[in-house]
């Protein structure tokens, strides 16, 4: 795992990048230095598989999948160029890529290795004495690689630049947040806690995030997360939109019906009429058994008294005791 991951956050912003694509590609840059080239009809590339992604950075996700997405939108940002083989992803950087460690006059602050070249002696300088040159990097350190983003700047506010151990990862604000149940409502901070994806630009990150929340006010306990949970918050998004889903699902927590309360509101519950609680959601109004059957006496009586009166302005019932 690595330990510690240093971010560009003027080069972060001017190309558009959300904190968790920043803290990939701080990784990325200098990944060359120790991943295995591997020549193409297209060139060299560097070995770079979704697991190793997710085994060095698990604070970005714990999904292969979310990784492979977040490569691919480096790519299209145009940091990298990606391929492949028939078993691993490949990739090598781009020259604007290479403006990542650029000081302000332009130079690099340490040199990306070139493409047509495999491994290389990385050397590094320290902003208080530029003319002494770092150690060659030992083999075998993949995990704590000495080529990139290890450079700690006297800043003299007395704050470390490590993300701590543990944490969720935190946004451009400073904080991993959500919005619970309705737009207007205050945002909050998801404790690091949280099982389940942590990567906000997941299809199923907000939806589950705003359920798992509720429910732990509710329950006083986190929601189970595994692949059925995460393939009904995906069906759930797909049925009622990116854009409500994550609402309905954390209204949904506050439905008093005899039958949710005794599975614990289970999202099997939820996605089995989701277009109702839906209407509910967004009419603010909630329907559980009791009220449906007050609705229905209601009706009935209703079409009764329609029934008497119709008999009445027909002349009334004629049998063996009662004739007109």
């Amino acid at each position: 795992m690595q330990f510690t991951v240093t971010i560009n956050q003027v080069k972060a912003l001017e190309w558009g990048l959300n904190s968790q694509q920043a803290l990939l590609f701080a990784f990325i840059y200098g990944c060359p230095s120790w991943t295995k080239p591997v020549t193409t009809d297209d060139g060299v590339f560097f070995a770079l598989s979704k697991a190793k992604i997710v085994e060095e950075l698990p604070l970005l996700t714990d999904k292969p999948d979310t990784a492979y997405r977040m490569l691919k939108a480096l790519d299209e940002a145009g940091l990298i160029q990606l391929s492949s083989t028939s078993n691993i992803t490949l990739f090598r950087l781009t020259p604007k890529a290479a403006e990542w460690n650029q000081k302000l006059d332009g130079s690099e602050k340490y040199p990306t290795p070139p493409e047509n070249k495999g491994r290389k002696k990385i050397r590094s300088t320290s902003d208080k004495s530029p003319s002494k040159v770092g150690k060659k990097s030992e083999q075998g350190s993949e995990k704590s690689p000495t080529n990139q983003d290890t450079n700690h700047q006297d800043t003299n506010q007395g704050t470390s630049q490590d993300l701590p151990e543990g944490a969720a990862v935190p946004t451009q604000s400073g904080s991993l947040v959500l919005v619970v149940d309705r737009p207007d409502a205050p945002r909050v901070e998801i404790p690091a806690d949280m099982p389940g994806p942590k990567d906000q630009t997941c299809k199923t990150f907000k939806a589950w995030a705003n359920y798992a929340m509720a429910y732990r006010k509710r329950y006083q306990c986190w929601p189970v997360w595994n692949a059925t949970a995460g393939g009904i918050l995906g069906k759930l998004v797909d049925r009622l939109g990116i854009d409500v889903a994550h609402s309905v699902a954390a209204y949904y927590l506050t439905i008093n019906d005899a039958r949710l309360i005794n599975d614990c509101h289970s999202l099997t519950n939820l996605i089995a009429k989701a277009e109702a609680y839906h209407t509910q959601w967004a009419t603010k109004t909630q329907m559980n058994g009791t009220t449906a059957r007050q609705m229905e006496n209601t009706q009935a009586n209703m079409n009764a008294a329609e029934q008497a009166k119709a008999i009445i302005l027909n002349g009334g019932v004629q049998n063996a005791f009662l004739r007109r």
